[in-house]
């Protein structure tokens, strides 16, 4: 991954902010990432498969605001799209929004683990 992907992926200074360069705290928050958002990924998904609306935008929504706290650029947009579409009760190409919107939050957990603040 380039460092211009990485920076798409995740603003590292404004996480350090948010956590005030705790890399204690970090790890605390990526293993409850970690455990969370794969739960979140596979609502979307059953939000798309039922053509549920409601389910579709709650369910981006809470993970839009997961990655957003961590500082995730890219995911959290993509999250917003399907927020959006879930609002307006649209699902056009919404599989392959949500296959990408996965692709985007694994990248973004992989740069998450190699996050290190300096002492």
């Amino acid at each position: 991954m380039s460092e211009s992907d990485a920076t798409e992926l995740l603003n590292l200074s404004e996480l350090e902010e948010r956590l005030g360069g705790d890399n204690e705290l970090l790890e605390q928050i990526l293993e409850l990432f970690a455990e969370t958002y794969p739960e979140s990924l596979d609502e979307i998904d059953a939000a798309v498969a039922a053509r549920n609306a409601d389910d579709l935008r709650r369910s981006a929504h809470t993970l839009k605001g997961m990655v957003a706290n961590l500082g995730a650029q890219s995911p959290m947009h993509r999250a917003y799209e399907l927020e959006t579409m879930g609002k307006e009760g649209t699902f056009d190409d919404a599989e392959a929004k949500v296959a990408h919107l996965r692709t985007l939050v694994s990248q973004f957990h992989q740069a998450l683990l190699e996050v290190r603040f300096p002492d």
